[in-house]
């Protein structure tokens, strides 16, 4: 089926761009002479079969829309966002200011990116994927072109066609809200010490044990659950997904737990909760297939918000070395920090191209397990250190509340934790060279 909300949305984007969406500078850009009648997923394809990092045209005009929808939409609100998590409260947008967003989203056609074109959307490629989220990782503003990328992946690859019509097709219009359920307080990094428990009863699977780390478990329509299943026939369990609805008796949210930077995750507790078989999400004992879909998805998008973190960053580094003077000279004019310029702008363009041949990988059915684990630490701990010599550029000015470093330093660091420690990023390169799984 088709979803009315996004049947042309890729072309409505390019037509957006072509023209030029207003920026607060008055400024468009060039029209662009003629537009691509179907959007291209090819890349790193060159006319003799070479590599080329060329972009194809019409991912580019999708882009530079998403550029101006950052500085024109989000970068506005930082004010705002700021105000609210120095009072304490959470680092999130008020229901007003999504919705807003959310509509032009629908106007720009910058909704269901990459969704099928069989649902409406516009189906981009990884490769172009990730150059929207590294704008998105420009600012602190929260919000990410929906629907959430990562849930959807999963979904895509794991729903039979009941399921999509009851969970995806909701989703992927905005009128449901998923979350994902995966750690526990025992079972973090390593998912064999997995404890949730699904039995299956005659026509149901009733689950118990707890799940930690949700993020959205206040506003959710349902949850993405792993659990260990046991199908009661004395055949093959193992590592499964389910769909438990939101106010499903037997689960509750037991905790919310604050986390740095004005972000919130909630902690949930099932006890014999009954779900229907009809709830099981892909086949009994390889729920890891998809979940490594949706992780693979998510670390990318990680990836690529840290260099638009490391940019933001490096940005204001150069802002205030050309405007500091110290000891009778500019910062600028010291070596100490044109080394720290030319070392961050090298990281950046670094972790660009990592992140582009590991997207076009994904994009072409190639296993990147090891790849995404490489660019996960890497990106993060780039970040990390662009975020930090930045504050210190900065000196006491970066230490207050009023200035986005502080945010994007907190941010930078849950993401060093979250989808995989840094350590077990590492831990699983080494294996795969040691072991012989993987090689240049």
């Amino acid at each position: 089926m088709m979803l009315p909300l996004a049947r042309h949305a890729g072309r409505r984007a390019l037509r957006l761009a072509s023209r030029g969406l207003p920026t607060r500078t008055g400024k468009c850009p060039a029209p662009v002479a003629t537009v691509a009648p179907r959007l291209a997923r090819g890349f790193c394809d060159g006319s003799a079969g070479g590599i080329s990092f060329r972009q194809p045209e019409e991912h580019v005009m999708i882009r530079d829309l998403a550029v101006r929808f950052v500085d024109d939409f989000l970068m506005p609100l930082e004010p705002a966002c700021l105000e609210r998590e120095a009072s304490g409260a959470l680092l999130r947008l008020t229901p007003e200011e999504s919705g807003t967003l959310k509509e032009k989203c629908r106007e720009l056609g910058l909704w269901g990116l990459d969704l099928p074109e069989d649902f409406g959307g516009v189906d981009l490629p990884n490769t172009a994927l990730v150059m929207l989220d590294e704008e998105l990782g420009r600012t602190i503003t929260p919000f990410t072109f929906p629907p959430d990328s990562p849930n959807l992946h999963m979904m895509m690859e794991a729903c039979n066609e009941e399921q999509r019509e009851r969970y995806m097709v909701p989703y992927s219009k905005g009128e449901t809200v998923s979350a994902i359920g995966i750690s526990e307080p025992g079972a973090g990094a390593d998912p064999r010490r997995m404890q949730m428990k699904a039995v299956k009863k005659g026509d149901s699977w009733v689950l118990n044990g707890t799940k930690i780390w949700i993020t959205r478990g206040d506003v959710m329509d349902h949850v993405i659950l792993m659990a260990q299943a046991d199908p009661g026939d004395g055949g093959p369990g193992g590592i499964t997904a389910f769909f438990v609805d939101a106010g499903t008796p037997g689960m509750t949210v037991s905790k919310e737990i604050k986390m740095l930077g004005g972000q919130v995750t909630y902690e949930l507790v099932l006890e014999d909760c009954k779900i229907p078989a009809a709830n099981l999400l892909g086949e009994i004992g390889k729920g890891f297939a998809p979940m490594q879909t949706r992780l693979t998805r998510r670390r990318l998008e990680m990836a690529a918000w840290s260099i638009g973190m490391a940019r933001r960053a490096l940005d204001m580094l150069i802002e205030q070395a050309n405007q500091r003077t110290l000891f009778g000279s500019k910062l600028a004019d010291k070596q100490a920090i044109q080394w720290w310029v030319a070392d961050i702008a090298s990281k950046i363009h670094a972790t660009r191209v990592m992140a582009l041949d590991c997207a076009w990988k994904q994009d072409n059915g190639i296993d990147v397990k090891t790849e995404a684990s490489m660019l996960k630490f890497f990106a993060t701990e780039m970040a990390t250190d662009a975020i930090d010599k930045s504050m210190q550029a900065w000196g006491a000015m970066g230490m207050t509340k009023d200035m986005p470093l502080h945010i994007l330093g907190t941010e930078i660091r849950t993401m060093r934790i979250y989808d995989g420690p840094s350590e077990v990023h590492r831990m699983v390169v080494a294996r795969s060279l040691l072991k012989g799984y993987w090689s240049f």
